[in-house]
């Protein structure tokens, strides 16, 4: 059976999810190091992450789940980046 390439274009592989999650909080970027403590101690869903050949995974339509489900505080719509923020303005 083929997988479809389409569906893995939505994985994000964990040590990239953080770049990903910046477009959406307004809060600084989760390290990767505390992702992996906050999944390997069981705090964050297990849908919302796979373990695929070793590596942690998430769907992109997870990450706004994944940024409520670390607690982290959601940019509002229509709001500006931080000054300072590594976020780009396009």
């Amino acid at each position: 059976m083929k997988e479809d390439p389409d569906a893995l274009d939505e994985l994000i592989v964990l040590t990239r999810v953080s770049p990903a999650l910046a477009t959406l909080i307004d809060d600084e970027t989760p390290k990767y190091r505390h992702l992996t403590n906050r999944i390997a101690n069981g705090e964050v869903p297990a849908d919302l992450v796979e373990y695929i050949r070793g590596r942690y995974y998430v769907r992109r339509p997870n990450l706004l789940a994944l940024a409520q489900a670390l607690g982290l505080r959601l940019r509002q719509p229509g709001h500006p980046a931080r000054p300072g923020s590594r976020r780009s303005a396009a």
